[in-house]
């Protein structure tokens, strides 16, 4: 208990690091997205990669690649639903209500937790994930609002630009074809991967930002209430229903109490919606994500 602790708060200290250092101006507004552009192209991509070396994947697996789709579909209807007949509300809510921000927030938290095959399954759920959320998401959102609407080109050429998103399909491929990369490559990626899980937490506290309107705080805890609502009924479904071994449950049950995706307020300021409500909700479902992650770990200690 001792151990998981302190590895919980190891996390909250990166995260707080960046808000504090942020707020006393060592870095500036935008200087994220410099850690973005290195952790999405660099360190992710490493770890994933690295995650694959000692992993022999079954075809039964590609059912937890499923899973992360219907999770994200089941969120967003649920969103949908209670928009009532608004249908700006309803895209509002079919975009910040689904998506689970894995690769830059539960990855991190998996690999530290629970090993490379961990980190492995992870990035199976977050290939269905990475579906909807680079795009799929937002091309429905799209025609409720009669917004600018997505081509399926479009999408895969937005999904095929992510370079997580494509290491997991190669990877995933090569696992399946038994093809294994040189030894060299997986002790290069070894030490990459080791910077992944502090520049993605450093990374979230320099994004986090909470200016929320009294008028907004009913939406944002209404938001927030149903997804964990829902987020708890999609974790009994992954622990009760999937034929899965006891440690692919526990990540499929981790990853469906990760935070909303940041591609959210992305999509919602794409569709001239409330990006600043998006924004708050993205930020809140962090530290409930870490209080959520770190009890489950607690009371149901990692299975490796």
């Amino acid at each position: 208990m001792g151990d998981v602790l302190l590895k919980a708060f190891s996390f909250v200290f990166m995260i707080v690091s960046g808000i504090v250092l942020r707020r006393v101006g060592l870095f500036k507004e935008n200087d994220d997205r410099v850690l973005s552009r290195i952790v999405l192209n660099f360190t992710l991509p490493c770890s994933v990669i690295n995650a694959f070396a000692g992993f022999d994947m079954e075809l039964s697996l590609l059912g937890v690649v499923l899973a992360g789709i219907l999770a994200n579909l089941a969120l967003s209807f649920l969103g949908k639903a209670v928009a009532g007949k608004d249908r700006r509300a309803q895209a509002f809510n079919f975009i910040n209500f689904s998506g689970f921000n894995i690769g830059c927030f539960t990855m991190p938290f998996v690999q530290s937790f629970l090993g490379s095959f961990g980190v492995a399954v992870t990035c199976l759920f977050d290939t269905g994930n990475a579906i909807m959320c680079t795009g799929a998401t937002y091309a429905i959102a799209s025609g409720l609002v009669g917004g600018e609407k997505q081509s399926f080109s479009s999408f895969l050429k937005k999904a095929f630009s992510s370079a997580p998103f494509v290491t997991y399909l190669v990877m995933l491929t090569l696992n399946l074809c038994r093809v294994r990369l040189p030894g060299p490559v997986y002790t290069v990626t070894s030490a990459v991967a080791q910077a992944n899980a502090f520049l993605c937490m450093f990374m979230i506290g320099l994004m986090f930002k909470v200016e929320l309107d009294r008028s907004q705080l009913l939406a944002v805890v209404r938001t927030l209430a149903l997804r964990l609502g829902l987020c708890c009924l999609l974790a009994l479904a992954c622990y009760f229903l999937t034929p899965f071994s006891a440690a692919v449950k526990q990540v499929m049950v981790l990853a469906c109490f990760s935070p909303v995706s940041a591609m959210g307020p992305v999509f919602t300021d794409r569709l001239n919606l409330d990006k600043g409500l998006a924004g708050v909700i993205n930020s809140l479902s962090i530290p409930i994500s870490v209080a959520i992650l770190t009890g489950i770990l607690l009371f149901w200690p990692p299975v490796v």
